[in-house]
């Protein structure tokens, strides 16, 4: 039986045999694996709205933390993006998360390990694949596969996790956190690389929610911008630029990165950041993309 959307995407047998194949990759080749662990971007081809939905409120999208691994030689060949996370029990920290009630943290690591299943089922539900050409080797088509694994060294994102209980607020909570926004509410610090997920959302795969939630913020950890309106920060979409120059905006939606009514990735947009990503680290590797289509 083959891996389902939430399933690993790897075991760590496969994932070492792929880092192994890219320690010995060479430039200019078409069958190895090429491997870039660290930050990526930012592309600078995302652009923010203001309110009024037409503007550009001047912010792109981020720069972002992961392990891509682009396997030429595998059948499907596979972009894997593998975007480590670690959970940090700040249940009881109410100096800083001034609503949160203490949970221990046998119980948080049994809340948090839904998580990677809920970002793999709605990133990998799609598929998304890349289809690459350069001189070199001409045209191919790759699967990208995410997964999200939570670790406890040699991450790439640090997460907060609170348990804001309030009903009369939806569990945002009463008061704001030490960065101004409400105690409940899940976000991504991009230029710190950290983020504060509330374990009480009813939303959040960890509360056994519509796990619409993590997926979404997840879309944050590979430099996606929210697509929502939000007078209050003068937010109002975002305009997309595609390899070949076609600008899209999108703007009041209810797709992942807007309203989360729709609870898996499925627009193209959403593989941007990765696309960009993958071309550059093609380019450290002596390919020059030519021509790239998301699908």
């Amino acid at each position: 039986m083959g891996k389902g959307a939430s399933d690993p995407t790897l075991s760590p047998e496969e994932l070492t045999g792929l880092r192994d194949q890219a320690a010995s990759a060479t430039a200019g080749c078409c069958t190895c694996v090429f491997r870039k662990d660290g930050t990526h971007g930012p592309s600078g081809k995302l652009a923010q709205m203001k309110a009024d939905g037409t503007t550009p409120n001047g912010t792109k999208d981020n720069a972002f933390k992961a392990e891509i691994l682009i396997d030429q030689g595998g059948s499907p060949k596979t972009i894997h993006v593998v975007t480590r996370l670690k959970a940090v029990n700040a249940t009881a920290d109410t100096a800083r998360y001034p609503d949160t009630a203490t949970l221990t943290d046998e119980v948080l690591a049994n809340r948090v390990a839904a998580i990677p299943g809920a970002i793999r089922s709605a990133w990998n539900a799609k598929p998304y694949k890349l289809k690459v050409t350069d001189s070199k080797c001409g045209e191919n088509t790759f699967t990208v596969k995410f997964d999200a694994p939570m670790v406890t060294s040699s991450h790439h994102y640090s997460l907060d996790f609170v348990n804001v209980i309030d009903a009369a607020t939806n569990n945002m909570g009463a008061n704001d956190d030490y960065k101004g926004i409400k105690s409940g509410r899940s976000y991504i610090l991009p230029s710190s690389f950290k983020g504060k997920f509330n374990l009480a959302d009813n939303r959040s795969a960890t509360n056994g929610g519509t796990t619409e939630l993590e997926p979404h913020e997840h879309g944050h950890m590979i430099g996606l911008r929210d697509e929502y309106h939000d007078v209050a920060l003068d937010r109002g979409g975002v305009q997309y630029e595609f390899f070949d120059g076609t600008k899209t905006l999108h703007a009041s939606n209810t797709q992942l990165m807007g309203t989360m009514g729709t609870k898996t990735a499925q627009p193209d947009r959403y593989c941007l950041t990765i696309a960009y990503a993958v071309i550059a680290i093609f380019a450290t590797n002596g390919i020059t993309v030519t021509g790239l289509e998301i699908d």
